[in-house]
Formats: structure tokens, C-alpha cells, sequence
């Protein structure tokens, strides 16, 4: 029996790393914020925010982002997985005075940065 090519669906979007939540002590858990704006034919993912006086169009947020990644300003690839329905408060925050923000999320399956 001879089979065809394997056909993989890949679901790519670029953006800009904005940010991040503050929640954890243990920083590395917390949430990290994506504008998904740049380029062209980006799909219509995320919603409006304002984050230190600039506001961003299509932002999502993730836990998954690579440790070299997490650098506010880099322009990323991302390949996912699926984006939440609702949008997700977070919690079960550790820390005094978290800051939070009520977004959709999404899970990451490859990421990269653009150079």
C-alpha cells in the first residue's frame, strides 16, 4: 500500500513580545504578552490593551514562550496550537500586588525569532 505525503497544518503568526504579568514569585510561571500586528495577513486573534501608555491591537497571552524570547521589542514566529475560547483571568497569583490581564490564550507548538 503506498501512501501519499504526510500533509502537517502549521497555524503561523508573527508578532512583537509587549510584556509580561506579574504574579509568581517565581517568575518563570507567569504570563507572558504578544501582539500579534505585525506583518501582514495576520489573522484577527486578540484584543486591545494598553500597556505602558501605548495601546496594542491584537494581543494574546502565553506561558509558553521560550526563555530567549522573552525580550519586550523581539519580533517572533509563533506556530500554535489552539487559542482559548474565553478569555482567562489568571490566578492563583502568589505575590502582593500582581498585575493580570484579562486575555484569550494560546498554546505555542514552535516559536522563533525574526530577524
Amino acid at each position: 500500500m503506498q501512501r501519499g505525503p504526510e500533509i502537517f497544518k502549521f497555524n503561523f503568526i508573527r508578532g512583537y513580545v509587549i510584556g509580561k504579568e506579574s504574579c509568581n514569585v517565581d517568575e518563570s510561571k507567569d504570563n507572558w504578552l504578544v501582539d500579534f500586528s505585525y506583518g501582514t495577513n495576520n489573522p484577527k486573534v486578540g484584543d486591545t490593551l494598553l500597556v505602558n501608555g501605548i495601546t496594542y491591537t491584537n494581543v494574546l497571552k502565553t506561558r509558553g514562550l521560550d526563555q530567549e524570547l522573552k525580550i519586550i521589542g523581539l519580533k517572533v514566529i509563533i506556530d500554535y496550537t489552539n487559542i482559548s475560547t474565553n478569555k482567562v483571568i489568571t490566578s492563583g497569583c502568589n505575590i502582593t500586588t500582581p498585575i493580570t490581564y484579562e486575555l484569550n490564550e494560546f498554546n505555542i507548538k514552535t516559536q522563533g525569532e525574526i530577524r
